[in-house]
Order: C-alpha cells, then structure tokens, then sequence
C-alpha cells in the first residue's frame, strides 16, 4: 500500500534527502522533471466515479494513470506515445474496457497541469536488496486559465516492495516523527483547488429551489437564466465539434427553453414571446442536422453488429459519408454562430432576462403564485396524455405516437422546472415512470426516423455512386433491422402506457397537481 505525506513548506528537499539517507541504507537516482496533466471529460464523469486520470510526460514518453480517489491499491496504467482524445483511441485492453463506458463519448480535456521535479530514493535492506522506494516531489503548478504559475506542495511517496511491509512503516514512521503530514488530497485535486475549478461543478440540471409564493413571471425569468447559462457554457464545445456532447446539452437547453416560452402560458408580453420563440425555433433549426448525423455516427457500431458477420465491411462506405455530412453540417452551424442574428439573439435575450418585471401586470398568469401556476398546467398537460395515450391502437398512425412522444417531453420539462415545489420522492416517483414511457415512444420515434433518413442517404449514395452493390444490400438489411425494432418497440407501447397510467400513479398525479396546495402538505 504506498503512503503519501506532504511536505512542509518550511521543509527543504535536500535536507529531507540527508537525513534518511544518515538513518537509512538507500540508492539515489539521478533527478528527473515531469510534466503531468490530470484528465477528465467536460462534465467530470470520471470525478464523480471517485476518480482521477493522469498523465505523466517524461520526455517522448505518456504514462497513463487511472487512479481511485477511494485509496485501493491498484491504479491502472498504460505507457503510450501520445495521449488518447477519446477512451476508444487507446489501444485494446483490460485499460480500455474500463474506461470505454465510464467516458463513453465525451472528450478527454486537460483539467490541471503540473511540473513536478522528482527525487527516487531506493530503500535497501543489509543484503542491499531493494525493500521499498521512497518518491519526493517538488511541484509546481504551470500557468493556465488564467492562474499564475506557483509552487505546490512538495509531496513524499512510500511505495513498499511486495513481502517487505515493515521497512516501509519504519520509514513512515521516521518521516512523521520529521514534521511531515499524512496527505489528504491527491495532487491533482489540491491544484484544481488554487486554479478554482470546482472539480464536478458542471450539471445540465437546473438545480433551483424556487419560492412557491413568487408570481410567476418572475420564476420563469430564474428558470430560463438558468437554461441560458447551460447554453453558453456549451457554446465553445459546441463551436469546435470534436465532443458531441456539447452540442446535445446546447440543444436540450435550447428545446427547454422554447417548451417553457410555450408552456407557461401569459407570464410574457405576446409580441416578446412571439418574437423568442420565432428565435429560438431558429435556434433549433440550426442546430438540428449536426445532431442527427452525431447520433447515426455513434449509433455506427450498433448497426454494423446488427449486421452478418460477412456484410459488416460493406457498411463502412456510409460511415465515410456520413463523417463528409457532419462536416459540412457543422461548418454550417459555426456560420450561423458567427452571424449577427445569431449574437444578437443572445444579447437581447439575456437583456430581457435580467430586465426587472414590471410591479403591475395585465397578464392573466404573471403575478400569480408559481406554485399556482406550474401546478394547473403541469394537470392540464398530463389529462391530455392520459387522453390521447388511451385512443393508442395498433393501427394508430406513427405520427400520433409521434405527438404523444412530444407531450409527455413537454409534461417532463415543466416537472423538471418546478421540481422543487413538490416533495422530493414523489416527483421522483412520478418522474421515473415518465421516462419510461418517455424511453419507448422515443425508441420509436429514433427508429421510424433512421429508417426513413437511410432511405435517403441510401439514394443519395447511389446517386452520386459512392456506394458499392453490397454497401447498398447492407443499408437495405440495417433498414430491415430497425423495422423490426421498430414493430418490437410499439408492440410494447401498450404496456409501458397502461404502467405509467396505473391507478396509484393517476392518484398520486391528482394529489400533486389538481388539488390545493394546503391539501398537499399531507404529502410533505
């Protein structure tokens, strides 16, 4: 188990060095200089694993580190010539596999770097058989976002030999009777902290407590600053392209925000609404294509498995064409980014947000409670499920379920909106049972909209003859394939709907939503 303390700023390296070296057989290696970097994926998924991905450069050389927050023992690492953007750039392995679903498609992005002067002191034992090895870091944090470069911590590192435990504690031993201290923080952690980045501090949850008692139009100013700022946080990523991701929390910010102008009804000036949600269906227009091809391209996978074993290769001329169509599609999102309408959007939006709301209101629903408001509409929208979901045959056309799918995302968002008026674990409860629902109208959805869009690239591969004979049969089988999932996925449509429209769920809906907010304290 290695043991880490930290060493006191008034305490000198070198002098550190002389006195184990006066009290303990050791072999010294010449100094080296480290460049590490700590990695992690935008929205630190693996932080919130309780952990830490590093690399150490030592000269050409990477040295991948997968280490625990948690103290376990075993770190995975991998020696590479160049660091990995993606977890499925690393080579194959055990190291892969474990990263691969943690990270799954987000982006490595360097989060912290550090210059560490390393000092490796080799513990012998009286047959000068190495028994332990002693690691002493001066540290330095480089200059980045913005932060001065500075010293860190100096650090010392116990690493005991397998089957020679005692002459490490011995060494702990005579280290604190020296002055130093029992690390508390990885490095890494310690340096995000001078450099204030909140290590999991990015969530596309709204993460609002709001006042039940707040008239209305001031709620939802809260609530769309909120999405605001989740637009603008992805903005950047978005512009660059290479982590998908940004574009699709930049959309879902975009879509919430367009649900909650439509929804919550006379809380704005009609000619104000008009005119943002006439933007923000700009706003969706845009940004639109790139996400379809984003989602066919990480679906890729998935399609050629589903395929025989001897077909698989000939699919790959559609991968070609859909990276050509991405590229072009994404050239012309970052066009519209750069344009005027699209700054001014923003700048006016983000003017009217911050804007006061005026004392007096002719608007039927500004000035009334929010928890008045959010609970009539969030009550009108889920009869109308209950309603329309009930009519649902067999027979019924796509598009219908297709509608449904659109509704039950509005009734989502507008629960996630006022989520903290409502006791936690019943809209919680209720929430799940959405998504759920939510999950197989969307599977139908994704999969009557791949097949037709394969259709299309399909034709227009064979238009500009950029498909061979068998890529064209195997687009015909995939099509094949997602026709049956798509038969699967609405046969079953009956018996998630008859789930979510359970007799305990429709009376827990009541509770929550038509009745009085008094009687609803029963609930608390």
């Amino acid at each position: 188990m290695r043991i880490e303390f930290i060493v006191q700023g008034s305490q000198d390296i070198e002098q550190l060095k002389s006195s184990v070296q006066e009290n303990f057989l050791v072999r010294l290696e010449p100094p080296r200089t480290v460049f590490r970097t700590h990695y992690d994926s935008f929205d630190w998924r693996l932080y919130h694993k309780e952990s830490l991905l590093e690399d150490t450069r030592d000269g050409k050389e990477h040295i991948l580190v997968w280490k625990t927050l948690k103290g376990e023992n075993y770190c995975p690492r991998m020696k590479l010539r160049e660091m990995p953007k993606f977890a499925w750039d690393l080579p194959k392995g055990p190291f892969r596999d474990l990263l691969t679903p943690v990270l799954e498609m987000r982006e490595l992005t360097p989060k912290v770097k550090v210059r560490s002067r390393i000092h490796v002191m080799h513990l012998l034992n009286k047959d000068e058989k190495i028994v332990s090895q002693i690691i002493l870091q001066e540290n330095n944090l480089q200059r980045q976002r913005g932060a001065r470069s500075q010293e860190l911590d100096n650090r010392t590192t116990i690493v005991p030999v397998r089957g020679y435990a005692k002459p490490s504690i011995e060494v702990a031993r005579f280290l604190e009777q020296h002055g130093l201290t029992p690390m508390q923080d990885d490095l890494m952690i310690t340096a995000l902290n001078l450099i204030d980045a909140s290590p999991g501090d990015y969530s596309t949850k709204l993460q609002l407590t709001l006042d039940p008692e707040m008239r209305a139009d001031r709620t939802m100013k809260i609530i769309l600053r909120r999405l605001l700022d989740i637009m603008l946080t992805n903005e950047d990523g978005t512009r660059s392209g290479t982590d998908t991701e940004f574009l699709h929390d930049f959309r879902v910010a975009i879509r919430r925000t367009r649900s909650a102008l439509s929804q919550v009804k006379a809380v704005f000036p009609k000619q104000t609404l008009d005119r943002y949600k006439r933007e923000f269906a700009w706003l969706g227009q845009i940004t639109s294509p790139g996400r379809d091809l984003d989602v066919y391209l990480l679906n890729f996978d998935d399609y050629r498995n589903n395929l025989p074993v001897g077909m698989q290769p000939h699919i790959d001329p559609m991968r070609d064409f859909l990276i050509k169509q991405q590229a072009i599609e994404h050239n012309a999102l970052v066009k519209a980014m750069n344009s005027q309408r699209y700054r001014r959007i923003l700048k006016s939006w983000s003017a009217f947000l911050d804007e006061p709301v005026k004392v007096r209101s002719t608007l039927r629903n500004a000035t009334q409670p929010t928890i008045s408001v959010a609970r009539k509409r969030i009550w009108r929208i889920y009869k109308g499920i209950l309603r329309d979901g009930g009519l649902i045959t067999q027979s019924t056309p796509a598009e219908v379920l297709h509608d449904l799918r659109k509704d039950c995302k509005k009734l989502r968002y507008l629960m996630e909106f006022f989520r903290s008026l409502f006791p936690e674990k019943y809209i919680e409860q209720l929430t799940r049972m959405l998504k759920t629902l939510q999950t197989n109208l969307g599977d139908h959805q994704d999969y009557d909209v791949q097949i037709t869009s394969i259709n299309e690239i399909r034709s227009q591969m064979q238009t500009q003859e950029n498909g061979t004979g068998e890529t064209l049969l195997a687009m015909s089988m995939l099509i094949e394939g997602l026709q049956a999932k798509l038969r699967q996925t609405r046969s079953e449509f009956a018996v998630q709907f008859n789930t979510f429209a359970a007799k305990e769920n429709r009376k827990l809906f009541r509770e929550l939503f038509a009745s009085t907010w008094e009687s609803q304290k029963t609930l608390q």
